[in-house]
């Protein structure tokens, strides 16, 4: 065989060589780019764990009232903060400690429908708004629990007790002269006739005519109850000599849910309804979120 034959062949097998490198290097990078496309198609394809019936859930929430004041929270940053996220009457700031996310399990009934039934179907980090009207959340309204009041009240200056009701009223034993303060409208009154054997307590109301008196709690206090009361009319000598007076409440229907009372049992009402054409005033002692259409901000953080 000649040198040139001999090259000829070195160079052929080297152009074969070359060549099937080339081929394995092509199929080995496709391997590599099907391989990444399939893992990629299984990582996307892997469904999303959801919550279900059954299943124990960590929430975070916000609870608002129509009018978008908060009533509850498992957040620090919103129950601190007024100004961005102004409260509900019967909201209570706890503790910093006690605001972390609520763990349940749904579908056994440890909270409302709307909110368990809500939850159903979110992934882990997802946000949605409910909607959770009376029925689904705290009931509709108990209409025994409301009671009304007029707006403008009428009384007596002369009042007849008898004795037992005086003490059950003032928590003293009556005596002629003896000078008090009216447990409900706060203006002083005197003892004029005390008859053990009749069983009666006369007692004269004094209030000045013009004064603004604070009812059902105070209103400088903090938080606020209650509201004032203006004396509009008073006149010793009116309606045959029991005498009248007119107290007018200072409240508009603008305050129908945003004032809190305490009545003199101690308990809790909100102002539910003014009627200026009615000339009343309706006490609610309902709870809060009775009978209202709740909007929960919910974050499901995790599926146990």
């Amino acid at each position: 065989m000649s040198l040139r034959e001999l090259r000829s062949d070195v160079r052929a097998a080297y152009n074969l060589t070359f060549i099937i490198l080339i081929v394995v290097l092509l199929i080995s990078a496709s391997s590599v780019v099907i391989l990444a496309y399939q893992g990629g198609q299984s990582s996307q394809s892997s469904p999303l764990k959801k919550a279900k019936w059954g299943d124990t859930v960590k929430v975070d929430y916000i609870g608002k009232l129509g009018d978008g004041r908060v009533f509850d929270t498992s957040l620090w940053s919103v129950a601190s903060n007024d100004a961005l996220y102004p409260k509900s009457l019967s909201f209570t700031l706890r503790d910093q400690s006690g605001y972390v996310p609520l763990d349940f399990r749904v579908g056994t009934g440890q909270m409302i429908r709307g909110f368990e039934s809500g939850v159903l179907g979110m992934a882990v980090g997802e946000t949605k708004v409910l909607t959770i009207a009376p029925n689904d959340g705290y009931g509709e309204l108990n209409e025994s629990k409301l009671s009304a009041i007029p707006l403008v009240e009428e009384m007596p200056v002369f009042e007849t007790l008898n004795m037992s009701a005086f003490v059950s009223e003032f928590s003293v034993t009556p005596l002629v002269g003896l000078s008090l303060k009216d447990p409900k409208w706060g203006w002083d009154l005197t003892v004029l006739e005390v008859s053990s054997q009749a069983n009666r307590v006369v007692i004269a109301n004094s209030p000045v005519l013009g004064e603004s008196y604070k009812v059902f709690g105070d209103p400088e206090a903090t938080p606020p109850t209650g509201w004032y009361a203006e004396v509009e009319y008073f006149d010793s000598s009116a309606d045959g000599g029991a005498g009248l007076i007119m107290v007018r409440h200072h409240l508009t229907p603008s305050d129908a849910g945003y004032i809190e009372g305490v009545d003199q049992s101690g308990q809790t009402f909100i102002v539910h309804e003014v009627d200026e054409d009615a000339g009343t005033v309706v006490l609610n002692y309902n709870l809060e979120v009775v009978g209202k259409t709740l909007y929960f901000t919910v974050t499901l953080v995790a599926i146990v």
